[in-house]
């Protein structure tokens, strides 16, 4: 399973999945980063780690930026997150049926 091709279209429905969240790649320096696009932020904590930002696309690849990233690249560029992106767990919701 090539991840890259899997995650280009991770996001439908303003959601994604918690598995496919997991193996998306962190943004963290770009050439230019007004060619970034917004897709939406991120709110979700998970047993090991604590996703908070936005997803971007940058190029044709899904990307994470943290909020920390987000917040020291905001005097440069103005971010326009319009949406905010459900993480749908799988496993939590097999165990409520």
């Amino acid at each position: 399973m090539e991840w890259e091709k899997v995650l280009r279209d991770a996001v439908k429905e303003n959601s994604i999945k918690e598995l496919h969240l997991r193996k998306v790649p962190s943004l963290k320096t770009c050439e230019d980063w007004n060619k970034v696009t917004e897709l939406g932020t991120i709110d979700h904590k998970t047993k090991y780690a604590y996703y908070r930002g936005g997803l971007v696309k940058y190029g044709d690849r899904l990307f994470f930026v943290t909020q920390e990233r987000l917040d020291a690249v905001s005097p440069f560029r103005k971010w326009e997150f319009k949406s905010k992106i459900k993480v749908t767990d799988p496993e939590i919701v097999s165990e409520k049926k």
